[in-house]
């Protein structure tokens, strides 16, 4: 057992339909890195406020995902360029319950993230788009018919969840990203990417207290980063993308492994 698992044995377990209250297919969502070590203290201090996803008595799953863009990466360049209307598309597999899911993650004018999603049929969770899944990609983004795989990534989730506040909390740790070609990148060893996931954006939230309120915080650990993993998986594993709107954030996730190391 991972010292990670043992952060969360405490707490009190909700089931998928309970965690359905907070499924958040729109929502607000803020992104931290910070050192595993933190998990302990963390977890300890939101155990009475919210619940753990437990599934067949697992409490942490694999998330395996398959990315798409355009043979001009339109997904990522509108990343990169700020546009406040951009998508994310991907497969998702939830590997230990083994279903999968066609997703299209979208971003409005007005900061908030958006989800839609199919589930998927095929015997193996990352085979060829059928028609069906054609079709759903085309009522959600113009570029459907241009769309092809790109990016594999996958990582360790634990959720927490508050469903009285509308609230969820994911730790996502061993962040892994493959090529096409079998190449595999782990630029964030040590680390965990935590999101915290609201109904409605309310900075009051106990997470943002925590962090607030720890001695131990320095740039950028327990602050807000700007950099989804989907862009940080493709600028890793192909250095021929330019994209000068990321180049602080890359510098900070870096900073980020050198400041964790110097405190755990």
């Amino acid at each position: 057992m991972s010292a990670i698992e043992n952060f969360f044995n405490s707490y009190i377990h909700i089931g998928l339909q309970e965690l359905e209250d907070v499924a958040l297919m729109d929502r607000s969502e803020k992104k931290y890195v910070i050192p595993i070590a933190w998990c302990g203290d963390i977890s300890k201090k939101l155990s009475t406020d919210y619940n753990i996803l437990e599934i067949k008595k697992k409490r942490h799953f694999r998330y395996d995902n398959l990315y798409f863009d355009t043979p001009d990466n339109i997904c990522l360049q509108d990343h990169i360029r700020g546009r406040k209307i951009r998508f994310k598309v991907r497969i998702r597999s939830y590997s230990n319950s083994n279903i999968s899911f066609l997703e299209v993650k979208s971003r409005n004018v007005y900061g908030r993230s958006q989800k839609m999603r199919i589930q998927r049929t095929s015997e193996k969770w990352d085979s060829p788009l059928t028609s069906k899944e054609q079709e759903f990609l085309e009522k959600c983004v113009s570029f459907a018919a241009e769309l092809k795989p790109v990016l594999y990534s996958s990582y360790s989730r634990y959720t927490i969840a508050n469903i009285e506040k509308g609230e969820r909390i994911t730790f996502d740790t061993n962040l892994e990203y493959k090529t096409l070609t079998g190449e595999t990148y782990k630029p964030l060893d040590g680390l965990a990417v935590v999101e915290l996931k609201q109904a409605e954006t309310d900075r009051r939230s106990p997470l943002i207290s925590i962090f607030r309120n720890r001695n131990d915080r320095r740039s950028p650990l327990g602050r807000t980063i700007r950099i989804s993993k989907y862009i940080l998986g493709r600028l890793h594993t192909n250095k021929h993308l330019s994209a000068k709107a990321y180049h602080e954030s890359l510098k900070e996730l870096t900073r980020a492994k050198q400041v964790s190391i110097s405190i755990t």
